[in-house]
């Protein structure tokens, strides 16, 4: 596995929503997709039909002062930048609210409409699609940034960047629904594109969030970033 860099963690609270167990159905579709990819049909059915009837209540249940914290600490000690970035899964784009005035071109996309729909004042421009399959060209990322969503490896290797890097952040750390370790947000990708990946990850109060570029020796690297 590649190189990981565990940065010291910073005090904060998630002052979000309480109750969903760790065994949540959501937590199996994480780590059947992040494992060998499964995702059909009848998973985007799903899917899309629970976020759908999340929609209505998602803004006025997570939209708190501190509800970023986790990505703006993981872009600044990360060093994370670039000019073209993708929020997937994006929900109602509370967090993309605040981060599009910091890169050049900015989208947010979700698989689910009701999600969209309901999308915040001062939201970027939106994008109803699948992850698995995303309607961009080879390489075109700088940065891809997945708050509690599936890590759909070969596809971000896809459209990533050579010298680009993945923004991996569950709000709730490991009690997160939709969570992957750190570790094994490395390995998936490392399975999925027999590259190495190298990654660094830290907390915020109980959120977890990691960055992760591909290796200095990976092959694409090797023949020439961007």
């Amino acid at each position: 596995m590649g190189m990981i860099e565990e940065l010291p963690g910073i005090d904060g609270a998630d002052e979000g929503t309480r109750g969903t167990v760790v065994n949540h159905r959501m937590r199996e579709v994480t780590e059947l997709v992040a494992g060998d990819g499964t995702w059909d049909d009848s998973l985007v059915g799903e899917v899309r039909t629970l976020f759908d009837s999340l929609a209505p209540e998602w803004t006025a249940t997570r939209d708190h002062p501190t509800r970023n914290a986790p990505v703006l600490d993981a872009l600044e000690r990360g060093a994370v930048a670039g000019r073209t970035v993708l929020e997937l899964g994006a929900g109602t784009c509370i967090s993309a609210r605040d981060l599009v005035g910091r890169f050049d071109r900015f989208v947010a996309a979700d698989l689910s409409w009701g999600m969209l729909s309901n999308a915040v004042d001062g939201a970027p421009p939106l994008v109803c699609t699948d992850g698995s399959s995303l309607p961009l060209a080879d390489g075109v990322l700088d940065v891809l940034i997945l708050q509690n969503m599936f890590l759909f490896a070969a596809e971000v290797d896809r459209c990533l960047a050579d010298d680009g890097c993945v923004v991996w952040v569950n709000s709730r750390g490991p009690e997160t629904p939709i969570h992957l370790s750190c570790e094994a947000v490395v390995a998936s990708l490392e399975a999925a594109t027999g590259s190495g990946w190298r990654a660094v990850t830290s907390t915020v109060g109980e959120a977890m969030w990691t960055v992760v570029r591909r290796a200095a020796t990976s092959p694409r690297l090797r023949n020439g970033a961007r």
